[in-house]
């Protein structure tokens, strides 16, 4: 009978580090889209001192139709990193798989052979 050490090979190993790549580059990707949307205020703060010598409170009181525009950017800028978010957890949950339906098919193989 094999020991269980045989069951997690390099391929595995492999695998499993790009699962944890993917899930650590995920939470990096949500961190800095919700940065970048914080950032869309600041910019907006910036146009309204450059353009209307004021702040961005009193750009909105003056024209509502600003606060439409801010919040469809900032909302724009969330949901791509939301997806990106999305798409990175799932190949990381996709490899872990992977690696765990192998290991579970050669670990059920191993005690077939074993009876």
């Amino acid at each position: 009978m094999k020991k269980q050490n045989d069951l997690f090979d390099w391929k595995h190993l492999r695998l499993w580090r790009m699962s944890f790549a993917a899930d650590l580059w995920a939470s990096i990707v949500i961190i800095v889209f919700i940065l970048l949307t914080l950032g869309e205020i600041y910019k907006y703060n910036q146009f309204a001192h450059n353009q209307y010598q004021t702040n961005l409170i009193g750009l909105l009181s003056q024209k509502p139709i600003y606060l439409l525009d801010v919040s469809l950017r900032m909302t724009s800028v969330l949901i791509q990193g939301a997806i990106y978010y999305l798409v990175l957890k799932a190949v990381a949950l996709g490899l872990n798989m992977i690696v765990e339906t192998d290991i579970n098919y050669r670990d059920k193989s191993i005690e077939e052979g074993a009876e």
